[in-house]
């Protein structure tokens, strides 16, 4: 019995932590709201061509409100009071942020079981990450990466083109694509952003090396709080073309995957001392 009040009274608590006043969008529902609006104003972004009037951009958002079964004037005033009640506020936005990133790691799931079945060719978009994806500090790691070991389908010269679109783009922000040959030599391409819109960064493999594995990483803004968005996120494997082999903006280090080897007269000298003690 003290267990089953102790439950009712939590419970209560909650529930009333958690209360609104009359005709405010309760904080759950506000968030899962928030994030489908996210998301109609991401398909919007995307497809410019088919909401060209703002006519069509409010009836395709007025379609999430129907959705959610609230009104204008609700979402409008629901707004403005967990704007007045910032603390409120912020853990709708966090809740959001979570609805988000859990529909983004399931079509990352999904992408990655579309590209397992598509490696070959070519001409193919092997990223099997999260097509869509917002970088910041709240982030574990602060950064995205992605590693590829050498399988039967790669050939030497392939080219990696990693491609986003980019919101919100951090002028001191790099992103770099990094090649391993089983020869020892590394090839890095790095370059800093752009701007907002399409980003793209190449990286030619060698013609006549092995390539054993290839990894990129882009780091999260280094500014607290700062949130770089990415669209449309790709990584596209094309076949060498011998009449646009370029790596000149690629830096190469020569063997540094292999073994450091100690002198002989080094050895010598270990083994003498060791027996004098």
């Amino acid at each position: 019995m003290r267990k089953l009040l102790s439950f009712l009274s939590a419970t209560v608590l909650f529930a009333a932590c958690n209360s609104v006043p009359s005709g405010i969008i309760e904080p759950e529902e506000m968030a899962r709201l928030l994030a489908d609006t996210h998301t109609a104003e991401s398909v919007i972004e995307l497809n410019r061509g088919d909401y060209l009037s703002d006519s069509l951009k409010q009836e395709f958002k007025q379609s999430v409100y129907v959705k959610h079964g609230v009104t204008s004037e609700q979402v409008d005033s629901s707004l403005a009071w967990y704007g007045r009640n910032l603390n409120r506020y912020m853990e709708v936005y966090d809740r959001t942020i979570e609805i988000l990133e859990h529909r983004l790691i399931e079509t990352g799931n999904k992408v990655a079981a579309e590209m397992a079945m598509s490696m070959a060719g070519d001409s193919v978009d092997v990223w099997y990450g999260p097509q869509y994806l917002s970088i910041n500090d709240r982030m574990p790691s602060h950064a995205l990466l992605f590693s590829f070991n050498r399988d039967e389908n790669w050939e030497r010269g392939d080219v990696y083109s990693w491609r986003a679109k980019v919101f919100n783009a951090p002028t001191d922000r790099r992103w770099t694509m990094v090649t391993e040959y089983s020869d020892g030599t590394v090839e890095v391409s790095s370059q800093p952003f752009q701007n907002d819109g399409w980003n793209e960064l190449t990286l030619q493999t060698d013609s006549m090396l092995d390539a054993t594995k290839v990894y990129g990483y882009m780091e999260a803004p280094n500014k607290r709080g700062a949130s770089m968005m990415l669209d449309s996120i790709g990584l596209v494997r094309k076949r060498v073309n011998p009449e646009n082999y370029r790596r000149y903006s690629q830096r190469r280090y020569e063997e540094l995957l292999k073994p450091v080897v100690i002198p002989d007269t080094l050895l010598v000298k270990a083994k003498k001392d060791d027996a004098e003690e």
